[in-house]
């Protein structure tokens, strides 16, 4: 058990409530986040996307990313 100040605990109770999980399992979750984030070596992923990425042509990768904001904006407009 930890002490938390009262305007943390408050905010912590709120979004536990919003998620429908009690304020030990949503610290839990954060935990274990933050656990698995520390074995996470952000530069080798970086790494991987560019090496997959590197046979996407960039003008067409313009176009895909146009069409689906546009799509996105109608569908919201709708």
């Amino acid at each position: 058990m930890i002490r938390v100040p009262p305007e943390l605990h408050r905010d912590l109770a709120r979004e536990a409530f919003e998620d429908g999980r009690s304020i030990n399992q949503l610290c839990l979750g954060a935990i274990l986040a933050r656990k698995a984030l520390k074995s996470y070596e952000p530069w080798k992923a970086v790494e991987r996307m560019w090496a997959r990425n590197r046979s996407v042509d960039p003008k067409r990768l313009a176009v895909d990313v146009r069409a689906a904001i546009r799509e996105v904006r109608r569908a919201r407009a709708s």
